[in-house]
């Protein structure tokens, strides 16, 4: 049963932390309190915006890899099931021992390797995660950070998150609409006097993406244009659409 005061239970529902009884009751409560409702939606939406901070893509080359290992080590054949009435298979000889023996030696020391290299680029991965995840719940987390979230005309939408204090800042989007081959998404901050600098590249996808900023500075907006696949020095395009950030 909440002993607390439900309002303060909207975090503790978002990533359901709450016993089945205290979810039930929040729920009677925020049936009838729009404000618990929003923050509920707030929390869903942040703690979204976390674990995709965490989220790391496997490296293409990783399959590759795996299969030039495989392909480097001696395979046995196959044993078939024998037919009935056929002769049982032959003895395995010294020689053959000696070949079984080399092709385990060959695969152990091969997948070893490959072991050690996935251990350590695991390793990479969960420092690099652990960092964007501690970057995002900071900027997160800072009282006086601010969301502008904005509809893009090609299609879908983007939040802007920026935290003047600890000059800070993160884009998140969706439902991006795809480009050709040859062109990609690029952000850009516009500072006063309509100076402009690059924010980073923007990958065309339709799911959810965390992507972290430069420094906003004394950038009085961020934009988003479509560029060339590699980027532009300075915008090719009108922006498809601009988010004002807070004053500093």
């Amino acid at each position: 049963m909440i002993t607390a005061d439900a309002h303060d239970l909207a975090g503790a529902f978002a990533v359901d932390a709450l016993t089945r009884e205290e979810r039930e009751e929040f729920l009677r409560h925020a049936a009838g309190c729009p404000d618990c409702a929003h923050e509920v939606a707030r929390h869903q939406q942040a703690a979204t915006w976390l674990g995709l901070a965490a989220a790391r893509t496997p490296a293409p080359e990783l399959k590759d890899r795996v299969l030039a290992e495989v392909a480097r080590t001696p395979q046995l054949p196959a044993t078939l099931p024998g037919r009935p009435g056929a002769r049982r298979g032959r003895r395995f000889t010294p020689r053959l021992l000696n070949l079984a023996l080399a092709a385990c030696l060959a695969a152990a020391a091969a997948f070893g390797g490959l072991a050690a290299w996935q251990h350590q680029e695991a390793r990479e991965a969960r420092q690099a995660a652990d960092s964007r995840t501690a970057d995002f719940a900071r900027l997160l987390a800072a009282p006086d950070t601010t969301f502008v979230k904005q509809d893009v005309s090609y299609g879908g939408s983007g939040t802007v998150a920026v935290s003047r204090h600890l000059d800070q800042a993160a884009y998140f989007c969706e439902d991006l609409a795809p480009l050709p081959p040859d062109r990609t998404y690029q952000l850009w901050y516009i500072a006063p006097g309509n100076h402009v600098r690059s924010a980073g590249l923007l990958p065309a996808r339709t799911a959810l993406q965390a992507v972290s900023l430069p420094p906003p500075g004394t950038a009085a907006s961020l934009a988003l244009t479509v560029e060339p696949d590699k980027g532009s020095a300075e915008p090719s395009t009108e922006p498809l659409a601009t988010w004002a950030l807070p004053a500093v």
